[in-house]
């Protein structure tokens, strides 16, 4: 369960800088700046990535914490998902027979 609690620190550290990281690109690519300016805003901008980035966000089961088959509506891994549709505790879908 450690993972998931860094996991939520990172998402909880780019939904706070999101706002900032999107500021920071578009001024970093406005062309009416000086490059001085420019350069200012793309050096806040690599400061900012290291700390928050999106490529740090991955999806965990939020039961297990197993990163890798991911029922992504859910939020569980498919093992997990298996389970309680087998349990009944997911309604509305059911095992497919035909």
């Amino acid at each position: 369960m450690r993972k998931n609690r860094k996991d939520k620190k990172v998402r909880q550290l780019y939904k706070k800088n999101e706002q900032n990281l999107n500021i920071y690109k578009m001024l970093r690519s406005n062309s009416s700046l000086s490059n001085k300016e420019r350069i200012f805003y793309g050096d806040e901008l690599a400061k900012l990535s290291k700390i928050s980035s999106i490529c740090k966000v991955k999806n965990r089961c939020i039961i297990t914490g197993r990163a890798r088959g991911i029922v992504s509506e859910y939020r569980i891994s498919r093992l997990q998902f298996r389970e309680f549709v087998k349990l009944g505790l997911i309604t509305g879908i059911r095992k497919l027979s035909y």
